[in-house]
């Protein structure tokens, strides 16, 4: 191929968005360098993956090396790629797919580019800066032809070695991206984006979830030495400790020989969680909470708070310092929270929520977090719009409707005055557009999405990015024997993978509705275990209802309450359809009570049981 700027990536297993789209067609115009700016969750890795495959296939380069801001994101694309369903098979990568870590092998790296055992490198930014990271790097790209990836730049100043030493690279490309918008005095090591992708736009595109931000009053509890109860506002407690550091939070705590009561829990910690479950019932996906607290002492206690009233979530903590866990219990369970891409291609999480200590920010590629809780004050900085950027991955429930990802804060925050969707003004460094919504009435269906009539049951494998040459015959067989009209002459894979064709979406629904067929049939555990699990989740929503209700002006429930209600709840429920059976039918009928229930809270209120 004599151009890089063809139409290569058309045979890419997964269509482009946009700003991906433009990147690759613009590789003509900037053949040595190009800089990039994409919102967290676009998919900057397709983004590069993909310029170094449309390279690859036009000989203009044969090895690849990607700098990574932290172990962790290195780690993540490491794992990911091993994946039956990676960036790099979308992208028809040629040649092994191995990604070979610098840090680890040293030296041996080294021969296994002279040896072309791999033509994928990665390496820390930290490591790259030391002299044995530096000389392996160096003495590799003296031979082949090296595109080199530099994820998350703004990380790289002018003035900073970091930026120095990477500019210094022998590359034939250099490709620059973020997903923070450029800050020039910052980030002038690579310039300003050639290419940049709006939030806004990318949530117009359907490739990142419309965000909303909620502000709450938080308020924690601590016990003084003498066993008083003194209660502080984030604001509030912050100054006095007389500063925003984690340690120097926890340092002041200890100092002072104080505690923290776990009796009184927060909307800031309870709503977030009820709205995840409202949102589960009416979604196969496996939504997620992420919460990040003041200090060490302070994610213990929220951990204790929320597993004492949502028994079904499991629950836990990360964070480091002298009061943290150690590095290997850290990794094991941020690893249960995010885990490696799976055969399908997708992220199977053990955990249903976290509570961090600044760790599980910028590169934790969280799918599926729905809800981004912020326990401290959450100054407006890059640090906090990665950890936003944690819920901006796009997911969509099975009638194909957008899931929403909400931001938590509290009101002495400055992104209280990005309420609303103005959220996503914030992720661009935009002022707020438009006037800020009104909160809503605690209780209604504003506050906590309503039940739906049925839980939505997922199906494995349902969102499938691409149907393959065996799959094009059932399909065409399961439209035809639907609709009548359509016949297999008419089908082709072209049109399954074109999302402009007109049969794109009738063709992935068909699919879908023959592997539900097909798993209802042949996996009825796992629609009983899902049918289990939604009826909990009811369980949850109306609970919180029926608290949000009963609780006037923001009150703080005891850790307690909520589970004294649901038993009320599940007595009156048992009397009324009887009890518990692993039986579909069964768990129909306490869902439907549940569901009932719920319109009754949301349109009368209380019922006189209840009151």
């Amino acid at each position: 191929m004599e151009s890089t700027g063809n139409l290569f990536w058309l045979s890419f297993r997964q269509t482009p968005h946009d700003g991906q789209r433009k990147v690759w067609e613009a590789l003509d115009q900037y053949p040595s360098y190009l800089n990039v700016q994409q919102p967290t969750g676009y998919g900057k890795t397709y983004t590069y993956v993909g310029t170094y495959s449309i390279k690859q296939h036009a000989g203009e380069v044969n090895r690849l090396l990607v700098i990574f801001p932290s172990d962790n994101q290195l780690e993540q694309f490491y794992k990911d790629a091993k994946s039956d369903r990676s960036d790099l098979k979308k992208a028809n990568l040629e040649g092994p797919h191995v990604v070979t870590d610098v840090r680890f092998f040293g030296a041996e790296a080294i021969a296994m580019h002279r040896l072309n055992k791999s033509q994928i490198f990665a390496i820390t930014v930290q490591a790259l800066l030391q002299a044995r990271g530096d000389n392996n790097v160096r003495t590799m790209m003296q031979t082949g032809r090296w595109m080199v990836v530099v994820d998350e730049y703004h990380h790289y100043g002018l003035d900073k070695a970091w930026g120095r030493s990477v500019r210094s690279l022998p590359a034939v490309f250099l490709l620059a991206l973020s997903a923070t918008p450029t800050r020039p005095q910052d980030d002038s090591a690579f310039g300003s984006p050639h290419i940049k992708v709006g939030y806004r736009d990318a949530v117009e595109e359907k490739a990142v979830k419309p965000l909303k931000c909620h502000a709450y009053n938080y308020r924690i509890d601590a016990l003084t030495p003498d066993g008083q109860v003194k209660t502080y506002t984030t604001e509030q407690l912050l100054d006095e400790a007389g500063t925003d550091s984690p340690d120097g939070v926890e340092k002041w705590r200890i100092e002072r020989k104080m505690r923290w009561s776990p009796k009184y829990v927060s909307p800031l910690v309870i709503h977030p969680i009820l709205r995840m479950a409202a949102e589960r019932t009416r979604t196969s996906a496996k939504l997620q909470v992420l919460i990040k607290a003041m200090c060490v002492s302070h994610a213990e206690l929220v951990c204790e708070q929320v597993g004492a009233m949502h028994s079904q979530y499991r629950v836990d903590w990360i964070g480091t310092g002298p009061n943290g866990r150690n590095e290997k219990d850290n990794k094991r369970i941020l690893d249960e929270f995010c885990p490696p891409k799976g055969e399908d291609g997708r992220r199977h999480p053990k955990l249903d929520i976290l509570v961090h200590v600044g760790m599980a920010g910028e590169g934790a590629d969280t799918c599926n977090v729905t809800e981004v809780v912020h326990l401290d004050r959450a100054n407006k900085n890059n640090f906090n719009d990665q950890q936003n950027g944690r819920a901006s991955r796009y997911l969509s429930a099975d009638d194909g409707t957008a899931i929403h990802g909400h931001i938590n804060v509290d009101t002495t925050s400055a992104y209280a005055r990005f309420a609303g969707d103005a959220i996503m003004d914030a992720m661009d460094l935009n002022e707020p557009s438009g006037v800020p919504d009104e909160p809503p009435e605690p209780g209604t269906s504003r506050d906590i999405p309503p039940l739906p009539e049925e839980p939505a049951i997922g199906i494995i494998d349902m969102e499938l990015e691409w149907i393959d040459s065996g799959d094009l015959q059932r399909v065409a067989e399961l439209m035809a024997d639907q609709t009548k009209t359509c016949h297999i002459s008419g089908f082709t894979i072209d049109a399954i993978t074109n999302c402009e064709n007109p049969f794109y979406d009738a063709l992935r629904q068909a699919y879908r509705e023959m592997r539900r067929r097909e798993a209802e049939a042949l996996d009825p555990q796992s629609v009983i275990m899902q049918w289990q699990e939604q009826v909990e989740n009811a369980l949850t929503v109306v609970t919180g209802r029926a608290v949000r209700l009963i609780l006037k002006n923001g009150q703080r429930p005891e850790k307690s309450f909520a589970g004294d209600i649901k038993k009320r709840i599940n007595t009156k429920k048992k009397i009324a359809v009887g009890a518990i059976a692993r039986n579909v039918d069964v768990y129909r009928a306490h869902w439907q009570w549940l569901q009932q229930l719920d319109q009754f809270l949301i349109h009368q209120g209380l019922p006189t049981w209840l009151s």
